[in-house]
């Protein structure tokens, strides 16, 4: 009987470096870096087309935004072919060669793309695409806003800088008479743009907090009476990226919504609360 299971175990071991199961690894590895390679293209692909399509649509961003969301569904679905094919027919062909312990390793590259790569890059990107499509729609509503926009007195052309959200005074520089900006219906309903301009400008910001929160998620919380010292620090660098992420938003939102200039702080400790709680519980400061 244990000679038996001795003579499968090394059939088994001359079968894990068949050149069978080498060619399997080698094409695994290619499926992998082929549906990177495809993945970034569509990154650049979607970007382009999505600034043509705002451009065409003469700056009627929603539709944009809808197309936006048709793309990243497609790219998210990326992320489970590559699952549905290590499970369904790269693994039952290795495990002819392995035992399935000794495969952790090749689905591993499997999860290292579908997570660190197409999750966190999709994160970003979205970030910076939502921020650059509204940063050009903002752009162009203040064009054709202040081509229109004249002085009631002497009809001299007047220039609306900030604010096209909300009605308020501006003064021409002609003959300074005040006039009053009120914005249209349309453009006062879209004033959500704000909030992916400010994400955009506070992107560095977002990666730091980002890296944080990978750092301190890799540490296991210490046992009682071990040290905590290490632990501390990453929640402690945690607390610091967030609050300077989220203090650097409101800052931003601000430039464009001047109303909520003084609540910077205050929106920033409401953002922040959870955290505080988190922390209490956790380390009990």
């Amino acid at each position: 009987m244990f000679g038996l299971f001795s003579n499968k175990k090394e059939k088994k071991q001359e079968k894990q470096d068949h050149p069978e199961f080498l060619k399997l690894v080698e094409k695994w590895d290619a499926f992998l870096y082929k549906m990177e390679t495809r993945f970034k293209e569509s990154l650049v692909n979607a970007k382009e087309a999505l600034f043509e399509n705002l451009e065409e649509s003469d700056y009627d961003i929603n539709p944009t935004m809808l197309a936006w969301q048709g793309i990243k569904s497609q790219l998210m679905a990326m992320s489970d072919k590559v699952d549905a094919t290590f499970d369904d027919k790269v693994l039952p062909q290795m495990l002819e060669y392995k035992e399935h312990y000794e495969l952790l390793d090749e689905g591993a590259k499997g999860t290292h793309l579908r997570e660190d790569i197409i999750f966190k890059q999709i994160d970003r990107f979205e970030i910076e695409l939502e921020g650059e499509i509204s940063t050009r729609f903002y752009n162009h509503a203040v064009s054709f806003l202040n081509g229109d926009f004249r002085c009631t007195q002497c009809g001299g052309k007047i220039e609306v800088r900030k604010d096209i959200f909300h009605s308020h005074y501006v003064s021409c520089d002609y003959c300074n008479t005040v006039n009053t900006f009120t914005p249209s219906d349309k453009i006062a309903q879209i004033r959500w743009v704000v909030d992916n301009i400010a994400k955009l400008k506070a992107l560095n910001e977002w990666e730091a907090m980002q890296n944080a929160e990978n750092e301190f998620g890799d540490l296991q919380p210490p046992s009682e009476g071990q040290d905590n010292r290490a632990y501390v620090k990453a929640f402690e660098k945690r607390e610091q990226t967030t609050r300077t992420f989220w203090k650097k938003y409101f800052t931003e939102r601000a430039v464009y919504l001047p109303e909520y200039t003084e609540t910077i702080e205050h929106d920033t400790d409401v953002k922040m609360k959870w955290f505080y709680e988190e922390r209490k519980r956790e380390l009990g400061f």
